[in-house]
């Protein structure tokens, strides 16, 4: 069980004192090297947990609720964290992790239909719905674990925010298509690769490019 055991207690190389906060790709590349061993483990929680099918929505929450303390840096053991969020809410996230399964399920039957695969329209059209959908399901993981407001405020916060601020949300849904593209077009050659990256790290991105807008949008307005 040393493995699991949280990174945040070791001594890190500090700052110097006057030093300008990071922000974007510098204060993403701190984060990502720091938490990255972190991330390797939380990847393989989520694999584990997620395999019964069932229990994907109850493991997609919890792997939110980790990338989002990296993000926050808050104090992390994503042992621990992981496992507080797999209990908490566990109706609402399995009954909203099967209706993605049953929404990705529903996107790739309609892809392997010949007159769909003909149809260069419909093609483009299912795309577009299936990118948009992923969007919101960028930032609504993130505020269901991180932010104490109802499902239907969330969701319609969340449709919202990944629409009015494609600069972010799109180049995350980009590099997690692309971790994930990679991962299950080599397997299974990438079986490592799946076992310990692209989850943990697609969730990491998809948590850096939602948040600052979820605080500074949802989280001040609520607090007003």
């Amino acid at each position: 069980m040393l493995w699991f055991r949280s990174g945040y207690l070791k001594e890190g190389p500090g700052i110097e004192k006057d030093a300008p906060p990071k922000t974007g790709l510098a204060l993403f590349f701190e984060i990502l090297v720091r938490e990255f061993w972190q991330m390797l483990k939380l990847n393989l929680l989520f694999v584990i947990c997620a395999l019964p099918l069932v229990t994907f929505g109850a493991a997609r929450a919890a792997l939110s609720r980790c990338t989002v303390n990296m993000v926050r840096d808050v104090p992390n053991d994503v042992w621990y964290d992981f496992r507080q969020e797999l209990k908490k809410d566990f109706p609402r996230n399995t009954v909203l992790g099967l209706l993605e399964l049953f929404a990705i399920g529903v996107f790739l039957l309609l892809l392997s239909l010949p007159g769909v695969r003909g149809n260069t329209a419909v093609c483009v059209v299912l795309f577009a719905l299936a990118a948009v959908g992923a969007l919101v399901l960028g930032y609504l993981w993130p505020m269901l674990v991180a932010v104490d407001v109802p499902l239907r405020a969330a969701v319609k916060n969340a449709a919202v925010l990944a629409l009015a601020f494609p600069q972010h949300s799109l180049p995350a849904l980009a590099v997690t298509l692309l971790l994930y593209g990679l991962s299950f077009w080599l397997f299974p050659l990438s079986l490592p690769l799946v076992l310990f990256v692209p989850f943990g790290m697609g969730s990491f991105v998809t948590s850096f490019a939602a948040w600052s807008d979820i605080q500074r949008l949802v989280i001040r307005q609520n607090n007003r």
